[in-house]
């Protein structure tokens, strides 16, 4: 049976690849591993990077207090976090962000603290980490840290999971309403097609207010690849941005799914599991893996240096990494979670989706964190784009 796609997380430079099972040993950046200590007798005391470590390894589960988490909009079931009250005592406070640079924005400006646990994409825990943003957890000395999947213990960005654990995952495309297709007019089948398109989708696109995503993503659609700093691809992809403008109705990553089930997008970037939700209202939308390629990512749980309830967030985090827990979230959301035994558990429906799993002949990137001149190049596209 196909299983939902593991992108190739553990890999040190941006890879290509096909029809995605669970890819990360044979991706393994080894040359990052070599000094992890084996996970039975934790981690060096010293981190080489970031804030200490709070000794997962004596971990003792918190029975009261507070924890405030700071995630993506629609991205954890409150339901799930009325259960962790009930089994823990722990009163939790959610709020939400659009993307992981105004996260991390507010996270700098709070000198790291205001929030106990982010949320960051794979590229951005790199980031976060370098700034000193994150609290030291490591994660697989938790009593339920053995629960992650080895190919997902020794990412590229942060290997050994000194400073995160595992949430879901997935992958960036586009999907489209297809009953809006004119008689004849193709389907559209890449990134090109999605910010060249014409009638009856141009004036209601949509786009994720996201530009790491967006301007990866016009950077594929000019031939070039993420991550370049090459001048004339950036100029080409800001070029793109420009005159596909007028095309666009929405630049927001909140209610993507909600707008495509409606009909107020007839098209737009949107991630894999949100499409899978949007179709289950609208039956016309197809999620698109572009012939150029879709980034794959990982998010995960991480806590901040200034957290003030440290105890509170490994008991959630430990908390989440039992199967049953991840599950309810999997389901819901629409994603995989990288934990053992969460496949098992996963819908039918969901194990059925293309948009959920890949189709033979998909191309999934995987792009670690950019050099912080092509990071200020994005910056300027973005800010062009939207203004």
């Amino acid at each position: 049976m196909n299983t939902p796609m593991t992108p190739g997380l553990a890999a040190a430079g941006r890879r290509r690849v096909r029809r995605p099972g669970r890819l990360i040993a044979a991706l393994a950046a080894s040359v990052l591993v070599a000094t992890v200590a084996a996970c039975g007798d934790g981690v060096s005391d010293t981190p080489a990077k970031g804030s200490a470590s709070p000794k997962a390894a004596s971990f003792k589960p918190a029975t009261s207090g507070e924890l405030s988490i700071y995630t993506w909009s629609d991205y954890f079931p409150t339901d799930l976090a009325v259960k962790f009250e009930e089994e823990t005592g722990i009163k939790v406070t959610l709020d939400y962000y659009e993307n992981n640079e105004a996260m991390m924005t507010k996270i700098e400006a709070s000198g790291a603290g205001g929030y106990d646990i982010v949320v960051p994409s794979d590229y951005a825990i790199d980031l976060m980490v370098d700034r000193g943003q994150l609290l030291r957890i490591d994660a697989l000395d938790l009593p339920n840290g053995q629960n992650i999947l080895p190919e997902f213990r020794d990412v590229y960005y942060d290997p050994g999971r000194l400073y995160s654990a595992p949430y879901l995952y997935g992958s960036t495309g586009f999907a489209y309403d297809a009953s809006l297709l004119e008689e004849g007019q193709a389907a559209p089948t890449s990134w090109l097609d999605y910010f060249t398109i014409g009638a009856p989708f141009a004036g209601k696109v949509g786009i994720m207010n996201d530009q790491f995503e967006s301007v990866n993503a016009a950077l594929r659609a000019v031939g070039a690849e993420p991550c370049t700093d090459d001048p004339q691809d950036l100029q080409a992809a800001s070029d793109l941005l420009a005159g596909f403008k007028d095309k666009v109705l929405t630049i927001s990553s909140d209610g993507i799914l909600d707008r495509l089930g409606t009909g107020d997008n007839s098209m737009a970037m949107i991630w894999n599991g949100a499409s899978h939700r949007a179709a289950l209202t609208n039956p016309n939308v197809v999620y698109v893996y572009a012939t150029e390629g879709l980034g794959a990512y990982q998010d995960n749980w991480a806590v901040t240096a200034g957290a003030k309830n440290v105890d509170q967030a490994l008991t959630f985090i430990n908390w989440m990494l039992d199967p049953l827990n991840a599950a309810v979230a999997a389901n819901y959301q629409g994603y995989n979670a990288a934990i053992e035994g969460v496949s098992d558990l996963l819908d039918p429906e969901l194990k059925a989706d293309p948009a959920i799993v890949p189709p033979d002949g998909a191309q999934l990137d995987v792009v670690p964190t950019c050099a912080t001149e092509v990071q200020n190049k994005y910056t300027q596209i973005w800010e062009s784009f939207k203004g």
